[in-house]
C-alpha cells in the first residue's frame, strides 16, 4: 500500500506541475504586461509548447535537485532517473528509420481523403502547429521540445513509477492509456495508444530513453519539414492507391521494427524489467 501511495504521489506532482504551468501561460492573455507574450504564443502555437514544456522540465530538474539535497538515498538527477543512456550507432540508425516511417504513416493519414474526412483532427493538428512566424519555431517547439518532454514524462517518469507496483505488461498498457488520454482528440488518442506502446517497448528493450526520443523527434520534425516544403501535396499527387500502399508499408515497418527490438531483448534473456527497465535492453 505504501508503494502505491508513493507512486500516486509522484505522478500527482509530475502532472500537477504541468497543469499549474499550463494555467499560468494561459493567464498571460489576461494581463497587459504579458499580452505581448500571449500574442506571440497565439501566432506561434508551437512556441507555446516550447515555453510550457521547457518551463516544466526546468522545475522537474530543480525538484530532483532539491530531493537530492534533502534525502541522501535520492542520488539520481532527472535525466538519470528517466534513463538517458548512450545508444549504439546501429540502434540509433534504426530509430531514425522508424521515425521516417512514422512521418510517412502520418502523411498517409493526412492525405488519404476518407481518413481526413472522418478524422479531421489529424490534418488540423499539423496545420495548426505549422502556422507561425518561422518554421524553425515549429521544429523547435513541436518537433523537438514537445516530444522530448513527452518521453521524459510518460516513459521516463510515469512508466517507471507504474512498474514499481505492477507487472511489466500492466505498466506497459497503462502508460500507453495515460499517454492516449492526454492527446487532443479521440482519433489521436487511438494513434497515441499505439505510439505509446511502441515508444515504451523501444525504451525497455534498448535500455535508453534516447531510443523513443529519436523516433518521435525525427518523425515530428520530418512531418513539419515535409509539409513546409510541399512534399505532402507531392505525395498526394501519387494517388489514393499509392497512399494506401505507403501508409500500410510504413505501419508494417514500425510494427516490424518494434517486434525485432522486442525479440532481440528476449534473446538476450531480458524477460523481466521489474527492477530496472533500463537494464533490460542490456540483458542484465
Amino acid at each position: 500500500m505504501k508503494k502505491i501511495l508513493f507512486m500516486l504521489g509522484n505522478i500527482a506532482w509530475y502532472l500537477g506541475i504541468f497543469y499549474a504551468l499550463l494555467y499560468l501561460l494561459r493567464s498571460t492573455y489576461q494581463y497587459e504586461a504579458t499580452l505581448g507574450l500571449a500574442k506571440f504564443m497565439d501566432r506561434n502555437p508551437a512556441m507555446f509548447m516550447a515555453i510550457l514544456f521547457s518551463s516544466i522540465l526546468l522545475i522537474y530538474m530543480l525538484v530532483f535537485r532539491l530531493k537530492r539535497s534533502i534525502w541522501k538515498e535520492q542520488k539520481q538527477t532527472l535525466f538519470q532517473t528517466s534513463g538517458f543512456k548512450r545508444i549504439g550507432g546501429k540502434d540509433a540508425g534504426l530509430m531514425l528509420a522508424m521515425g521516417a516511417a512514422g512521418c510517412l504513416f502520418s502523411i498517409g493519414l493526412i492525405e488519404i481523403d476518407v481518413i481526413a474526412q472522418h478524422f479531421p483532427s489529424i490534418p488540423f493538428l499539423v496545420d495548426d502547429l505549422i502556422r507561425g512566424d518561422s518554421i524553425l519555431f515549429v521544429i523547435l517547439g513541436a518537433g523537438l521540445i514537445a516530444p522530448i518532454y513527452e518521453e521524459i514524462l510518460f516513459r521516463g517518469l510515469i512508466y517507471r513509477q507504474l512498474l514499481q507496483v505492477m507487472p511489466l505488461y500492466a505498466a506497459l498498457i497503462l502508460q500507453a492509456l495515460v499517454y492516449a488520454y492526454f492527446q487532443p482528440s479521440l482519433s489521436l488518442s487511438f494513434i497515441g495508444f499505439g505510439s505509446g506502446l511502441i515508444y515504451a517497448i523501444l525504451y525497455i528493450r534498448i535500455g535508453s530513453l534516447w531510443a523513443p526520443i529519436i523516433v518521435q523527434t525525427s518523425a515530428m520534425s520530418l512531418i513539419f519539414i515535409t509539409k513546409y516544403v510541399g512534399w505532402h501535396e507531392a505525395i498526394n499527387e501519387l494517388g489514393e492507391p499509392a497512399l494506401y500502399v505507403l501508409t500500410t508499408g510504413s505501419l508494417l515497418f514500425l510494427v516490424g521494427g518494434t517486434a525485432y527490438i522486442w525479440r532481440r531483448g528476449l534473446e538476450k534473456g531480458a524477460s523481466s524489467v521489474q527492477a530496472d527497465p533500463i537494464t533490460v535492453g542490456r540483458g542484465r
